[in-house]
């Protein structure tokens, strides 16, 4: 289940963005482990890190930055193939690198692609 969650890291990245959706799971700021909240939380503990999934997080550059993204295979036939990722504004227009990695799985590619959409807001 600890793989539908963003990593500590990156929680605590998308927080200094404005992310502030409700989650099911935060980060212990202490050991950086996950915990389930119990409750639906109305004051939430200093010592916390909300942890969203990937699915709120992606979303969440949908909404408030207009970034979208896809994650996409690649096979030309010459080896097993890849995945690499897009990332979209409003208009249609490539943002960040126009020469994205390939990398071995979906999940690495993701990941990848979240960590540029947080480089692409932090240097707008």
């Amino acid at each position: 289940m600890e793989k539908e969650f963003v990593p500590y890291g990156l929680a605590l990245e998308l927080k200094q963005l404005g992310f502030d959706e409700p989650c099911l799971v935060g980060y212990s700021t202490s050991t950086e482990k996950l915990e389930y909240y119990s409750r639906p939380l109305v004051t939430k503990d200093s010592f916390t890190v909300d942890a969203p999934t990937y699915s709120q997080a992606f979303r969440f550059f949908r909404e408030k930055y207009e970034l979208f993204h896809s994650t996409n295979y690649q096979d030309d036939n010459s080896g097993p193939g890849g995945f690499d990722y897009e990332i979209l504004n409003k208009r249609g227009k490539s943002q960040g690198d126009d020469e994205v990695p390939e990398f071995g799985t979906y999940e690495e590619a993701e990941l990848a692609c979240l960590q540029k959409l947080i480089e692409i807001v932090k240097t707008k």
